[in-house]
């Protein structure tokens, strides 16, 4: 740990990463998400990864390229993202449903990405203290828990891996007078695999340019530099036009018109373009609060947990609007004498924009593990401002990152706790954002597979008190009022169900049931009989 004790020393040589450090790295990557590796399968690890069928054996492996992320026809697809899904079907296909493996595969790729992030910021010239302690933070900020511990965060991890994978190699591929054909094949590889691991890829590009913009190593200025390498630059078109083919034909478009967002995931898709932009740019303040002082940090931020800007010139838009342009003006005047500063500003504001909301909306409002990658770059910004501040020693600004670096790995032992099953995730939801539907949803799903239908019945109404058009709540509220021997309001619950998405099946069958049971059995065909009208193929329709 000696290399990191004198990090953050003003323009020390960039050099190699070297082997010293390169481990100490890696151990601040692994160390603090070592008791994550207990962690069962929890929220959605167990429909993407654990239960999805189409990961259950090699003869299922075409289902992965020809459906979307959830499952479904690619004519219903918002996310395609084929190699992270085929991650997880080759380590069901040799490890099984063991959760092991796939968190040692998720810390693995963390420690990795940790030592690209580094290497590649050294191998811009950046000083080598700030660039290594940029990378140290980074390794332990306990918003990167969920990326981590949570298994389905796996797409962010190998987002940013083949992002400074890919930028690593092109460096190396142009740095002569003549293009190298094997690091630049392996650059163009490593952004096809991040394009169909997850959307969030298409910046990479744009980290590649900044990354020749800022290179502070060799006399050649930015502008020939960048001209001589423009016919390698244009080639990172042909893995996006590779994208760009394979949604328009098999998807009909880049974004399938025939699934809107939910409300429930991001009630700032329906709100008009100024007012969804103005909560995008104060909920910009909330990744860079959560990075640096991680209290409060949950997994779920659903409709309505967060209390929403109602107007543009609500001051908390006109807060996120002017750190935006503070942050943007910071890395103009950083430019020349400290690029860190610079590069990290915008490898920041370019990574988080397009998951922000501000520019167009996107399936959730708002998650932690997208501050994945855009987190590299506001610790690389925080780490350059920091040690050029003149009144600082050396001695002190180790000593500051050794207090850092202990309280954030501290921290992120104790958040990957909360992972380590169902229970007390939801639960950890519920305390943190008390008002999220979805938080007290997932808590009565639980109560009610133990069958405590009074406590999820109790957690139900409170979900659709928050989120009235929740037609999955009511659905299964209507299951704990038969339960209970209410069967007038459950068929209202089941009924209200099946107002709010009429082609619901477990709407359907659950008031096939109640109907049945109450001895209706009018009522009860009636409603088969419209079920399978609407859902011809339902088995559960027809078995019933």
């Amino acid at each position: 740990m000696r290399s990191l004790a004198t990090s953050l020393v003003p323009d020390a040589a960039a050099g190699p990463l070297g082997r010293r450090t390169a481990l100490a790295l890696a151990l601040l990557a692994l160390l603090p998400f070592l008791n994550g590796l207990r962690a069962d399968f929890t929220f959605d690890d167990k429909t993407i990864v654990r239960d999805n069928p189409r990961l259950s054996s090699p003869g299922r492996a075409g289902e992965v390229f020809t459906s979307h992320y959830f499952g479904g026809p690619l004519s219903t697809a918002k996310n395609y993202r084929p190699v992270v899904l085929l991650t997880y079907a080759v380590q069901r296909w040799t490890t099984g449903k063991d959760p092991l493996p796939f968190h040692v595969v998720n810390v693995a790729l963390h420690a990795g990405t940790t030592l690209l992030f580094a290497a590649w910021l050294l191998a811009l010239g950046m000083p080598r203290g700030p660039s290594v302690a940029a990378a140290a933070l980074f390794a332990v900020v306990p918003i990167h828990v969920e990326a981590v511990t949570g298994i389905v965060g796996r797409a962010e991890l190998l987002v940013a891996f083949l992002a400074f994978l890919s930028a690593l190699l092109f460096g190396r591929a142009t740095a002569g007078p003549r293009l190298r054909a094997w690091p630049y094949a392996g650059a163009l590889a490593a952004f096809l695999l991040a394009l169909f691991t997850k959307e969030n890829a298409v910046v990479l590009p744009g980290v590649v340019v900044l990354g020749e913009l800022l290179r502070r190593n060799g006399d050649e200025p930015p502008g020939p530099r960048l001209r001589r390498k423009a016919l390698a630059l244009s080639g990172l078109l042909v893995p996006l036009s590779a994208l760009v083919a394979v949604r328009v034909f098999a998807m009909g478009g880049l974004v399938s018109k025939k699934e809107a967002f939910f409300e429930l995931d991001n009630p700032l898709a329906p709100l008009p373009h100024l007012l969804r932009a103005a909560n995008g740019l104060w909920l910009l303040l909330r990744y860079v609060s959560k990075t640096f002082v991680p209290l409060g940090l949950s997994a779920d931020h659903s409709a309505h947990a967060l209390d929403l800007v109602a107007s543009p010139s609500d001051p908390r838009a006109l807060a996120g609007l002017a750190f935006v342009l503070g942050l943007a003006v910071a890395g103009l005047a950083a430019l020349r004498r400290r690029p860190l500063v610079s590069l990290g500003v915008a490898l920041f504001l370019g990574t988080i924009l397009p998951t922000s909301n501000v520019l167009f909306p996107i399936g959730t409002i708002y998650a932690e593990r997208l501050a994945y990658l855009p987190s590299a770059g506001l610790l690389a910004a925080a780490a350059g401002l920091f040690a050029a501040w003149p009144a600082f020693s050396g001695g002190f600004r180790s000593c500051v990152l050794g207090v850092l670096l202990a309280t954030y790995a501290g921290a992120t032992v104790a958040r990957n706790e909360v992972f380590r099953d169902d229970g007390r995730l939801f639960d950890d939801m519920v305390e943190k954002v008390p008002r999220s539907a979805r938080a007290r949803y997932n808590v009565a799903f639980l109560a009610w597979g133990r069958g405590e239908s009074y406590v999820a019945r109790a957690s139900l109404e409170k979900a659709v008190a928050l989120f009235p058009r929740y037609y999955d709540a009511w659905a299964l509220l209507g299951r704990a009022l038969a339960k209970e021997g209410r069967p007038a309001e459950a068929r209202t619950a089941l009924l209200e169900s099946l107002r709010l998405k009429p082609d619901y099946e477990i709407g359907w069958r659950g008031l096939a049931k109640v109907e049945g049971e109450s001895g209706r059995l009018d009522e009860a065909e009636r409603a088969l009989g419209e079920g399978l009208r609407r859902l011809p193929r339902s088995a559960p329709l027809l078995r019933r």
